[in-house]
């Protein structure tokens, strides 16, 4: 008879050393893991809290690209306070309000929250610079202050 042709049998011991082989396997395996110094917990690190949503701590980031914003914009002051290249100055605003619009993607309502606050800020900057008054010095260091904390 062939294997696997009749009802009750066929395969059973072969299925019973597959699996005994396997475990032993399993055994030296772990065996050798632990000689190196190895933990359980080291093995189930990575599948730790799945069940969490992926958000950006406060030293995420954001922080960082906030920091280099603040740097850009600090470096055009001169230029705004001696009214010299406000139109150069308006696009590199626009430029940090986008790069910041994408790190402050997927962060915590609260970093949303001072987002906006600073957007609002930089947006009103802009508008500024584009008419040329001399309100622009008084919103840009009033946006680097906030910048700051």
């Amino acid at each position: 008879m062939a294997w696997g042709k009749s009802k009750g049998g066929g395969g059973g011991c072969v299925s019973w050393l597959a699996l005994a082989v396997a475990l032993a396997a399993l055994w030296l395996a772990w065996s050798a893991y632990q000689r190196t110094g190895g933990t359980f917990d080291q093995v189930t690190a990575g599948v730790r809290n799945l069940d969490r949503s992926f958000s950006v701590d406060a030293d995420g980031e954001w922080r960082s690209a906030l920091d280099k914003a603040r740097e850009r914009l600090q470096e055009h002051r001169s230029a705004v306070e001696g009214a010299r290249n406000l139109e150069q100055v308006r696009r590199d605003v626009e430029r940090i309000r986008e790069s910041l619009a994408r790190a402050f993607q997927g962060t915590g309502e609260v970093s949303k929250s001072k987002w906006r606050d600073l957007d609002g800020d930089l947006e009103r900057l802009q508008a500024q610079l584009r008419e040329g008054g001399s309100r622009a010095l008084a919103t840009l260091d009033e946006t680097l202050e906030k910048m700051k904390r």
